[in-house]
């Protein structure tokens, strides 16, 4: 079960930085290193500089300096009482106008599979990178997006935001969120009552929590420190799985490094398992998005088909082995093109984009081999794979917006 409580978020002061959209940024692992030099030049107080320190020396103890120096000269500053705090995010998607709503507090952490649940796998390396993160600076500065499956602690808090917002910024997307700081020790204990009925999913934000179990292990292990101890819990985002603003996009796989690559053949394997349809690459997505599920876009520079699962195919009755992003997965890069879960955790084939043009003008200049297409899975899917205990592939889902980095961050007391 979820356990949540309030904590003293530590904020940029205003009065010291000017407007939030200077030092904000998105998660630190949607941030190249053009943008990343972007948001360090945008600001000297930007939160990049903390989630991706400089790289001279121990980068690590760079940021921990770095958050140490801030807090210091007043740059940033802990509020005076334990709080939550109300997050919402308008964007526009197609063209229509949407709002999200959660709030951000501690979670106790528990271990995959009691009171949280997975959706992705992990990768060593990056889990590697939050650790040692996590063990300069004994802080979380990137929220946990969870899903919480009831929704009433959501709509306890939300009159609370009836008056203007405590902190705004708008990113470079143009997607505005404001916060709202709640201290009122009756309206946390009744959001903490009503989250401990049931468990959370994690939307977003695996290798970081699995960062902190890891951590909480190693602190456990070293002093042996008790229930409420500061590494027993992390900072996360919770939002209700009925809101409307939840929006998930699609994931596209480019393909690379496939040795002896031959296109026909290729072409020919995958009629072993699909229908095959012939495209024009500038209406590739608009083709797989018309189809639905099990259809897939596929870029072999200067041809594109649609390729649909055999209806004769047969598939395991499961949540996980339902989903498009498994048949890709299993059919496509495993069984066709022989890409194994080792090559996949080295990220010697694979690279993932979001825009399905730049996918195809990737393939096109050479760079890749062939772009794989996909649809998004429904927020309805990702829940019931986490709740039968499955695991995604990596970068299965990408829920937008991100959540802003630097909103609030939480430093362990």
């Amino acid at each position: 079960m979820a356990e949540v409580r309030g904590f003293r978020g530590v904020r940029y002061v205003k009065a010291k930085v000017g407007e939030m959209d200077a030092v904000v940024s998105p998660p630190y692992d949607v941030i190249s290193p053009d943008e990343r030099r972007w948001y360090c030049e945008r600001h000297p107080n930007n939160i990049v500089r903390l989630i991706l320190p400089e790289e001279n020396g121990d980068k690590y103890q760079n940021a921990a300096k770095c958050l140490d120096e801030w807090l210091k000269a007043g740059v940033l500053a802990r509020d005076p009482e334990p709080s939550i705090y109300a997050i919402e995010e308008a964007f526009e998607i197609e063209g229509h106008l949407k709002k999200r709503f959660g709030f951000v507090c501690l979670m106790r952490l528990e271990d995959f599979g009691t009171g949280v649940l997975p959706h992705e796998n992990v990768l060593a390396k990056p889990l590697e990178d939050r650790l040692n993160l996590t063990r300069a600076t004994r802080a979380n500065f990137d929220s946990i997006f969870c899903l919480d499956a009831d929704g009433r602690a959501t709509e306890l808090i939300r009159p609370s935001t009836s008056g203007g917002p405590d902190a705004s910024a708008t990113d470079k997307a143009g997607v505005r969120t404001d916060l709202w700081r709640i201290s009122d020790p009756e309206t946390i204990r009744k959001v903490s009552d009503l989250l401990a009925g049931g468990p959370v999913v994690i939307a977003d934000g695996h290798h970081r929590y699995s960062a902190a179990l890891a951590y909480r292990n190693e602190m456990r292990a070293a002093n042996g420190s008790g229930p409420d101890a500061p590494h027993e819990f992390i900072m996360v985002t919770l939002v209700s799985l009925d809101d409307e603003g939840l929006v998930i996009l699609p994931t596209h796989r480019l393909v690379r490094n496939i040795e002896g690559f031959d296109p026909d053949a290729f072409r020919s394997r995958l009629g072993e398992f699909f229908e095959i349809e012939e495209a024009e690459p500038e209406n590739l997505m608009q083709y797989v998005e018309l189809l639905g599920s099990h259809t897939f876009g596929v870029h072999l520079g200067g041809r594109s088909c649609v390729i649909r699962l055999k209806p004769d195919i047969a598939l395991e009755q499961s949540a996980l082995k339902q989903l498009d992003v498994t048949i890709l997965h299993s059919l496509i890069l495993e069984k066709i093109l022989g890409i194994g879960a080792e090559a996949l955790a080295a990220q010697a084939n694979l690279t993932y984009v979001r825009d399905a043009d730049k996918a195809v003008q990737s393939v096109d200049s050479g760079e890749y081999q062939i772009a794989l297409l996909m649809n998004p899975p429904e927020v309805e899917e990702v829940k019931a794979v986490a709740a039968a205990g499955g695991k995604m592939p990596q970068k299965s889902t990408f829920f937008y917006p991100k959540l802003l980095t630097g909103m609030v961050l939480r430093v362990m007391e």
